[in-house]
């Protein structure tokens, strides 16, 4: 099964199939005509319900055996408007998490590591990010692609919407968390408030031009995320690793991670709105 992180890119004027009798279509054609839907609805999604977590998907530390992280089941939009579903835990492990990284970039986890502060232990920092996947399955019998021919050529016959867990280390001093969301209107009053909201979205409440770069550009990351490659994710909590000092430093296998799952944002549904208010 192969999984496809690609994002989707900025489109000036969607466009839509034009049926006719008669008329030749190709794979092409499908595609735009699933492009416009999944794109109209997921813009309108996103500028209704916003961007984060839905429902569930609480990050918890496993400790009964090898610390593990776990995301519990849940809902959420990405930063495109996707709707990401996990209908399962997710889990990942410290130590096989660490030994990649040391392999990888062990510097990253020398720049990460944080001395301890008012009762704290020593620990490395490192974010769960969530994002909507597409992965390729049922294989079936098609033409070629590409130039060259051959023989018992197969492409995917479906597209999977599934989710993938990624746990980031930080190097920054002081990695930025997700802003809180949209200001409160300013006013004493209910008229005064609900006109500065309606000034505000009419002045900046159209977010193409800086979430993307340019028309048909890629999506720009958020204050939280470390790099474009994940800009499309949510943020879900942010997780210390106790360790002890070294270049690079080990894991603490004496002292239990922890994750704060405050940060993020959420998406709240009318009744729930209701329930505040």
């Amino acid at each position: 099964m192969t999984v496809r992180i690609d994002q989707p890119r900025r489109s000036f004027w969607p466009e839509r199939v034009a049926y006719s009798n008669g008329m030749l279509l190709d794979d092409a054609d499908f595609q735009v005509e699933q492009a416009y839907h999944r794109g109209r609805l997921a813009l309108l999604t996103r500028y209704l319900h916003g961007t984060g977590t839905v429902a569930g998907l609480n990050v918890e530390i496993d400790t009964t055996a090898n610390p593990m992280v776990v995301i519990g089941p849940g809902l959420a939009i990405d930063r495109i408007g996707r709707v990401i579903e996990n209908p399962q835990p997710l889990c990942l492990r410290i130590d096989r998490w660490f030994e990649d990284r040391l392999g990888d970039a062990p510097s990253d986890l020398t720049q990460s590591f944080t001395a301890g502060a008012g009762g704290a232990p020593d620990h490395l920092v490192a974010d769960i990010f969530l994002g909507f996947r597409e992965c390729e399955v049922a294989k079936r019998p098609a033409f070629a692609q590409g130039d060259f021919d051959a023989l018992g050529a197969v492409a995917s016959l479906r597209l999977r919407d599934a989710a993938e867990a990624t746990l980031v280390v930080r190097t920054e001093d002081n990695p930025p968390l997700p802003s809180p969301g949209p200001a409160r209107p300013a006013g004493t009053s209910r008229a005064q408030r609900r006109a500065s909201l309606d000034a505000a979205k009419r002045s900046g409440g159209w977010l193409e031009d800086t979430w993307w770069n340019g028309i048909d550009g890629a999506l720009e990351p958020d204050l939280e995320h470390p790099g474009e490659e994940l800009a499309a994710d949510i943020f879900l909590a942010r997780v210390l690793i106790p360790a002890i000092a070294g270049t690079p430093p080990a894991l603490n296998p004496d002292i239990a991670p922890s994750a704060d799952n405050t940060a993020r944002r959420m998406v709240y549904s009318t009744a729930e709105l209701m329930a505040l208010g």
